[in-house]
């Protein structure tokens, strides 16, 4: 990988990924995930829609 990894303090791209949002370093965020291959693309967006998916329920819980 040519972008570098660990800005954020973490040798997991993915986690690099959410940190780079957080931050909004979107040009960072992108080309993170633009070196990433597809099927890992896929997981992330999975474990995000997982993620989004136990707010919304905590959400309706509190509600």
């Amino acid at each position: 990988m040519s972008v570098y990894l660990g800005r954020y303090g973490t040798t997991f791209v993915e986690s690099e990924v959410l940190f780079a949002i957080v931050n909004e370093d979107v040009d960072h965020a992108r080309a993170l995930l633009a070196e990433m291959l597809p099927g890992e693309r896929r997981a992330l967006e999975h474990h995000c829609m997982e993620i989004a998916g136990m707010i919304q329920v905590m959400r309706e819980e509190e509600g």
